[in-house]
C-alpha cells in the first residue's frame, strides 16, 4: 500500500501523474507533475520540502537511510496534501557523487549500406551495442570511486545519431555505412542501486528513472534539441558545488569541490555563537536584507570570506576541466547557495581575474527554472533556482511519457533489465 492512499484514493488518469524527488544533502524536494499530453506539457501542482540531518549523507554516502526515507516521507506528503493526488510513479535525482553523468559514443559499421535502415535493423543495432556501451562506461569509470565490477548503468538516453557523419533524428528510412551514437548515461555502484531501492520501496513508489543531476539540468536545457549547446553549469548547493561541462551537446566531465551555503550558515554560527538552525535563519533574512543596517555589514564582511572561497573553488575546477580544451563561455549558475545576495560577486569578481586568461572571455548568468522547456509551474512556489534540479527532473518526464522516441525506447528496455536485476 502506498504511504498516502490513506489521505487521497487513486485517481483514474493516475498514468498522468508523477512525483520529482531530488535527494539532496540538506533538503529533501518533492513536486507532484500531471502531463497534458494534449498541451504537451507537464504542469508542476504540488510543492513540498522537508530538511534532513547534516549527518544523513555525505558526498556519495548516506549514513542514514532510515531518516532519508523520513524525510523523502515528510517532502512527498506536503507535495501530494497540496496537489490532491497520488501518485504511484517517481523520478529520482541525485547529486554527481552519488550518482555520475558520463558520455559515450558508440560506432556500427553495417554489412549493407545500400539498404535502407527499417526499424528491425534499428532494434539490432542498438541491442548489438550494448557490449561496447557497457565496456566504455566501466573504463571510464576506472578512475572513479566505482570499481569496474560494481558499476550499474541506471539511465541513458540516445542523444545524438549520425550516419556516415550526417545527424538524423531516426535512422529508420536512410542508408549509409558507419553508424554514431553518442548516449548519455547515469551511472551508479550496486550498494548506492540498493539504496534507491529501498528508499522507493519504503514509499512504495515505482521509479521510472534515475538521474544525475547535472545530466538532467543539461538535457532540459536543450541538448536533445540540439547538439551545439555549449556552457558550464555551476550547482551551488548546501554542502558542495558542482561544475560541469557541457561541450557540443557532450557533459563531458564534472569536478565538485566541499564549498556550499552550508559553509556561509557556519560561518555566522561560529562568529555569533548560534545554533545551526538558528544561523540558517541569519542567513535568510541577510539575502532578505531584514535585519539592521549594523548587523548587515557586519554579517557582508564575514560573507566576503566565504565567496573568495567560493570564487577560488570555481576557478580551480575550471582550470582543471580546461586542460587542453577550450571551455565553453557561457556559466550558468543554479542551486540553493546561488540565490545568496552577492553570489553574483563570485561570478562577476571571476571574469576579472587574469589567470587563467581565458576567463577574461566568459559571460555569466544564472539558470530561470520558469524557462526549462515544457514545464508550467501551477503553484508558484518552484519558479527559483533552488528548484532547478527538481524542475529538470519534471522536463525528462515529459521526454518519457510524451516524446520519446523509437530508438530510445529499446535502449531504455535494454538498460531496464539490467538495472532490475
Amino acid at each position: 500500500m502506498n504511504v498516502f492512499s490513506k489521505v487521497f484514493e487513486r485517481n483514474k488518469f493516475c498514468d498522468d501523474y508523477f512525483i520529482s524527488l531530488d535527494i539532496g544533502s540538506e533538503t529533501i524536494k518533492a513536486l507532484v507533475l500531471r502531463i497534458d499530453k494534449k498541451r504537451e506539457k507537464v504542469f508542476i501542482i504540488g510543492v513540498g520540502q522537508e530538511n534532513q540531518k547534516q549527518s544523513n549523507m555525505q558526498g556519495s554516502e548516506i549514513n542514514n537511510v532510515s531518516d532519508v526515507v523520513f524525510a523523502c516521507k515528510k517532502a512527498i506528503n506536503i507535495a501530494v496534501m497540496s496537489a490532491k493526488v497520488n501518485p504511484t510513479k517517481v523520478i529520482i535525482g541525485m547529486n554527481e557523487e552519488f550518482i555520475k553523468s558520463m558520455t559515450v559514443n558508440v560506432n556500427y559499421t553495417r554489412k549493407n549500406p545500400r539498404v535502407k535502415i527499417s526499424a528491425k535493423e534499428t532494434k539490432d543495432i542498438i541491442c548489438k551495442t550494448k557490449n561496447d556501451l557497457f565496456a566504455d562506461i566501466k573504463k571510464g569509470t576506472s578512475k572513479d570511486e566505482i570499481s569496474n565490477a560494481d558499476v550499474i548503468i541506471a539511465s541513458s538516453i540516445i542523444a545524438d545519431i549520425r550516419i556516415d557523419g550526417y545527424g538524423v533524428m531516426s535512422p529508420v528510412g536512410f542508408k549509409g555505412n558507419k553508424i554514431e551514437l553518442k548516449i548519455f548515461n547515469s551511472v551508479l555502484s550496486s550498494k548506492n542501486l540498493k539504496i534507491i531501492k529501498y528508499i522507493a520501496k519504503k514509499l512504495s513508489l515505482d521509479v521510472i528513472d534515475v538521474l544525475s543531476e547535472p545530466y538532467a539540468v543539461a538535457i532540459s536545457m536543450g541538448i536533445r534539441e540540439t547538439v551545439k549547446f555549449n556552457a558550464i553549469l555551476v550547482d551551488m548547493g548546501s554542502k558542495a558545488t558542482s561544475v560541469a561541462v557541457v561541450s557540443e551537446g557532450n557533459v563531458s566531465n564534472v569536478k565538485i569541490f566541499n564549498v556550499g551555503g552550508m559553509a556561509f550558515t557556519k560561518s555566522l554560527a561560529d562568529e555569533f555563537n548560534l545554533e545551526f538552525s538558528k544561523a540558517e535563519k541569519l542567513k535568510i533574512k541577510y539575502s532578505n536584507k531584514q535585519i539592521q543596517k549594523e548587523l548587515f555589514n557586519r554579517i557582508k564582511k564575514i560573507f566576503d570570506c566565504n565567496y573568495d572561497i567560493m570564487l577560488t573553488g570555481v576557478k580551480l575546477s575550471l582550470k582543471e576541466l580546461s586542460g587542453s580544451n577550450l571551455l565553453p563561455t557561457q556559466i550558468l549558475f543554479y542551486g540553493g547557495a546561488s540565490q545568496l545576495l552577492d553570489i553574483s560577486k563570485v561570478a562577476n569578481k571571476l571574469f576579472f581575474e587574469k589567470e587563467p586568461s581565458f576567463l577574461l572571455k566568459m559571460k555569466s548568468s544564472f539558470v530561470n527554472s520558469c524557462d526549462i522547456v515544457n514545464v508550467v509551474d501551477n503553484t508558484g512556489m518552484a519558479c527559483n533556482l533552488q528548484y532547478v534540479n527538481s524542475i529538470s527532473l519534471a522536463s525528462f518526464v515529459f521526454d518519457l511519457a510524451v516524446e520519446e522516441d523509437f530508438h530510445n525506447k529499446i535502449l531504455r528496455n535494454m538498460i531496464k533489465m539490467n538495472f532490475n536485476k
